[in-house]
């Protein structure tokens, strides 16, 4: 099972997948011009972004924020495209996490 298939499967433990999340993504470049160039581009597809200090004190951490409906096939689509997204930076994508929405 890919780690996307089951970060799905605990949160569908907890929360109504079929409904959109806020899901928060995490990406890593080298310097604050590559984390400025990486969250615009994230803007212009949509993403509310965030460029920080990385707590390493070399590396930027942009966070990208944006509403879905979290599957396996767009989350694994979204690991691939911010991948090659950082990756000319030498960044790297570490990752997302998904608001709870705790079922009543």
């Amino acid at each position: 099972m890919s780690q996307d298939a089951q970060a799905l499967v605990e949160l569908a433990s907890l929360s109504d997948v079929s409904e959109p999340h806020s899901v928060l993504h995490f990406l890593y470049v080298p310097g604050s011009d590559a984390a400025n160039a990486v969250a615009s581009e994230l803007r212009q597809s949509g993403f509310r972004t965030e460029a920080l200090p990385g707590g390493d004190g070399m590396n930027w951490l942009v966070l990208a924020h944006h509403e879905i409906v979290p599957t396996e096939e767009q989350m694994t689509e979204l690991r691939r495209s911010m991948g090659e997204l950082v990756a000319p930076y030498g960044g790297e994508y570490d990752g997302w996490e998904a608001e709870v929405s705790l079922r009543h």
